[in-house]
């Protein structure tokens, strides 16, 4: 059954002395946004049961989700620091008295409610937010960055042997199927070795030998696809049969890149994990990490310094295919309150500066690609431009920002779904910190 705030306060509170009764002063201005009655109604849409035994309520599991990513904690230590903490619990509405809920429970609920329910969440703390004229739409700035997966960096040879390792685990499961892998378990991971020693020396010998290996472990993973597509029939449960049969499509698929790979080919869309499928390499040109795997993240932020909305994008777009857009929902996040807009050159495209300027933005700060037009070449000159070139770059260091404070460089969640639970609870967060840290 949907609960949405805790009974009433514990009575412990009339013994306690008045410096325990009161909040922390961050904690007590956020607790003022998260008291809005508007945050309740995505909740009431989507889940309200009226039946079964109360559930967690709402207005404790945004409190402890902001613990979590304020102070970037995994769920185990977040139930064990609020159920030690008197300021804490009352922060969350947890009685003296009452368990913490268990962090199975939070991972459960935090997967439930979803992606699309934080994107309104952090929606309805913006329109807050603007009620309260701290955030008015009428300046912003834009720009990209990749949310890292988290997952081992993909080799031929590691992404076969995570194939072999995952079927194993699913025959396991499905007792008298005749069918073990642990052989040949054991002669791939000798091989794998005999790579790694292969690669301690850099020249065309030792290349043309891990080649030869990873031929060898090709033929392991396509004789044991072939003998686990055999004795598929023999499996009866059906939500197993499906975890298998998911397994040995995304086994097939590395075995095929693998191959066309070997073969001096470059496979196109390459599966770079089983454990996160949707996963792709980003190339974006910069010197540490010249090919990061995951998805592509955009953040756009107010002059105010709010983040008023976020994406998370599969692959690797064009930040040119991603204006429009941005622009059209922060048009109805703000209605016709856009007046000044900047990004890097990724954005600019003479179709993207039409469309601002139809949209009534008066000042446009991105850099033409190209040789500019007479017109454009006159305003890249002038000192609001410039200055909007500044007020451009200083969104590296919010990126910056949430990267250090918050963790959005690199997803704890998987797949695409858990990207966005991830990067909306690193957004939520980051605004309601803003807020509980302004005077």
């Amino acid at each position: 059954m949907l609960q949405l705030k805790p009974e009433t306060p514990d009575l412990w509170d009339s013994i306690l002395p008045e410096e325990l009764r009161k909040l922390p002063e961050e904690l007590a201005r956020v607790d003022i946004l998260l008291q809005d009655e508007r945050l309740m109604e995505p909740f009431l849409r989507r889940f309200n049961q009226t039946q079964g035994r109360p559930g967690v309520p709402i207005s404790t599991y945004l409190r402890l989700m902001y613990l979590k990513f304020r102070y970037k904690l995994g769920y185990e230590t977040l139930v064990e620091e609020v159920s030690d903490s008197i300021a804490w619990r009352r922060f969350c509405g947890i009685g003296y008295q009452q368990r913490v809920p268990d962090a199975s429970t939070l991972i459960k609920l935090t997967h439930k409610f979803g992606d699309e329910m934080l994107a309104e969440i952090n929606s309805l703390i913006i329109a807050n937010l603007r009620a309260r004229k701290i955030v008015r739409g009428r300046k912003i700035r834009t720009d990209t960055t990749v949310i890292a997966s988290d997952i081992h960096y993909p080799t031929d040879a590691g992404l076969l042997f995570d194939g072999l390792r995952r079927l194993r685990q699913k025959l396991v499961k499905v007792p008298g199927i005749g069918l073990r892998l642990g052989r040949t378990m054991t002669k791939a991971k000798k091989m794998i070795f005999s790579i790694a020693q292969a690669l301690r020396k850099p020249d065309a010998k030792s290349r043309e030998r891990v080649k030869r290996i990873n031929r060898k472990i090709l033929r392991i993973v396509r004789k044991t696809v072939i003998k686990v597509q055999r004795v598929l029939r023999k499996v009866k449960d059906p939500k197993v049969r499906g975890h298998l049969e998911t397994t040995l499509g995304l086994t097939d698929r590395v075995a095929g890149q693998t191959e066309e790979r070997l073969s001096g080919g470059k496979p196109t869309d390459k599966v770079v994990s089983l454990a996160d499928p949707g996963a792709r390499s980003i190339v974006k040109g910069k010197l540490a990490n010249p090919v990061e795997f995951g998805r592509v993240g955009q953040i756009t932020q107010d002059e105010s310094g709010y983040f008023t909305q976020y994406g998370v994008h599969n692959g690797n777009p064009g930040d040119v295919t991603l204006l429009p857009g941005i622009v059209k929902k922060h048009k109805r996040q703000f209605p016709r309150a856009l007046k000044v807009f900047a990004a890097d050159m990724g954005f600019s495209s003479s179709d993207n500066h039409k469309l601002l300027k139809a949209g009534g933005v008066r000042r446009i700060g991105m850099a033409w690609r190209g040789n500019a037009p007479p017109d454009i070449r006159a305003e890249q000159g002038r000192a609001w431009f410039k200055a909007l070139m500044a007020f451009r770059a200083g969104i590296e260091g919010s990126l910056s920002f949430l990267n250090r404070k918050f963790g959005l460089k690199r997803s704890m969640f998987r797949g695409d779904v858990g990207t966005g639970i991830w990067v909306g609870w690193v957004v939520v967060a980051a605004n309601l910190y803003r807020f509980g840290r302004s005077p």
